[in-house]
C-alpha cells in the first residue's frame, strides 16, 4: 500500500475492535462461561422496564456462572447493534438485593444514555490513528539505530517495543474522561432507582471486589478509570 500503509492498518486495526464488539457476547464470552437466560420474571420485568425508560433494546437478559472462577460482581451491557445483551454475574445476583442490583444497572444504561460506548470507540480509534501516524513517520535513523534495517516491517517491532510508553503518555486524559463518566453514570443510577441504592450497591461492591476504599491523587490521576469508592460516594453526596 505504499506510504500510506498505517492506513490501511490502522482501518484494518479498527474493523476488527468492531467485529470483536459484536460478536463477543453472543460468540467469546460463552465459550468461557454457562451463559443461560434469567429466569427470575418479577426481576425480568423490572430490568425490562429500567431499560425501556432509557429506551434501550437487547437480544436477551443473560446470567453467567461467574463465580466457577472467583467471587467479583459485575453486570455489563455487552455486545452493538442487534447483538446487545444484558449479562448478569451469578455473584451479582447473591450478593445485592434487587433494588441495588436495578441500580447497577441503571449505572450501566446511564452510559448508553450518554453514548459512552460510542464515544470511548472513538477516543480508542482516534488513539490508534495518532499511534500509527507517529511510528509511520519517524525518521529512518530511528529504524538504523535499533538495527531495524526493514522499515516497513520494523515500524511494527518498534510499535509493540513503545506503544505502552505512548499509552502511559495519553492515559491520565482518558482516565480523566473515563473516571467523570463513571460519576455521571453512578448519578444516572441514582435517579432511576435511588440514592441509597446506589450507595449501598456501591458499598457492597467494593467490599465483595476487594476495591481500594481510598486511593492518592497522583495515583488515581496516572492510572484509575474508575473512581475511588470513597470519591464515588461524595459525589452522590
Amino acid at each position: 500500500f505504499g506510504t500510506f500503509w498505517w492506513i490501511v492498518a490502522f482501518v484494518f486495526s479498527f474493523i476488527v475492535i468492531l467485529g470483536i464488539n459484536v460478536i463477543y457476547p453472543i460468540l467469546i464470552a460463552p465459550l468461557f462461561n454457562k451463559m443461560q437466560k434469567l429466569n427470575d420474571e418479577n426481576l425480568l420485568n423490572k430490568i425490562t422496564n429500567l431499560m425501556h425508560k432509557c429506551g434501550f433494546s437487547a437480544n436477551g437478559i443473560y446470567v453467567i456462572d461467574a463465580s466457577k472462577r472467583d467471587k467479583r460482581l459485575n453486570a455489563y451491557f455487552g455486545g452493538l447493534f442487534k447483538s446487545k445483551r444484558v449479562v448478569l454475574f451469578d455473584t451479582l445476583l447473591k450478593a445485592l438485593n434487587q433494588k441495588e442490583l436495578l441500580a447497577v444497572l441503571g449505572h450501566e444504561l446511564g452510559h448508553f444514555v450518554h453514548k459512552d460506548i460510542i464515544k470511548s470507540l472513538f477516543m480508542n480509534a482516534l488513539v490508534m490513528f495518532v499511534l500509527f501516524f507517529l511510528f509511520a513517520n519517524l525518521p529512518d535513523f530511528v529504524y538504523e539505530e535499533s538495527h531495524l534495517t526493514e522499515i516497513n516491517a520494523g515500524v511494527f517491532v518498534l510499535l509493540l517495543l513503545f506503544g505502552n510508553v505512548f499509552s502511559f503518555i495519553i492515559a491520565p486524559l482518558i482516565n480523566l474522561l473515563s473516571r467523570n463518566n463513571e460519576f455521571k453514570a453512578d448519578q444516572y443510577g441514582a435517579k432511576m432507582t435511588s440514592k441509597e441504592d446506589m450507595k449501598s450497591a456501591l458499598i457492597t461492591l467494593a467490599k465483595e471486589n476487594k476495591a481500594f476504599v481510598k486511593s492518592s491523587p497522583i495515583y488515581t490521576f496516572f492510572h484509575l478509570s474508575h473512581p475511588s469508592i470513597s470519591d464515588r460516594l461524595k459525589a452522590l453526596n
